[in-house]
């Protein structure tokens, strides 16, 4: 019975996340939304669980859903990793581009100076 309240309240922690978050990333947070729903609904009634365990192939319905969660925290961990990677060449193209850009005001601060004396008037 403990073990259910805690799980319910988690998982209605992350559909109020999934609330949160639906003007961000929609697909996440609807997915988030139907997983928890889903997750609540399993919590709630565990014999249907077993059922789809068992036509799954799978011998408990609690070993079901370690499978599925084991399968999207891989692909979620996958989606960092992308998601990570593609930062890393942001802030790359950034740190040139910033790079260039301090180089050139640089230049065109010292070429002032260089041009205020005519070389051709001192003779």
């Amino acid at each position: 019975m403990i073990i259910q309240v805690l799980l319910i309240s988690g998982l209605a922690l992350c559909l109020v996340y999934a609330f949160l978050q639906r003007r961000k990333n929609r697909l996440v947070s609807r997915t988030l939304a139907v997983v928890s729903l889903a997750g609540i609904y399993l919590v709630v009634d565990p014999d249907r669980a077993n059922e789809m365990a068992h036509l799954a192939g799978v011998g408990r319905g609690a070993d079901l859903i370690v499978y599925c969660w084991v399968v999207i925290s891989l692909m979620v961990s996958v989606n960092l990793q992308f998601k990570i990677m593609a930062l890393g060449g942001d802030i790359t193209e950034l740190a040139r581009a910033l790079a260039l850009q301090e180089a050139n005001r640089s230049a065109s601060a010292a070429t002032p100076g260089l041009g205020a004396q005519d070389p051709g008037s001192s003779g």
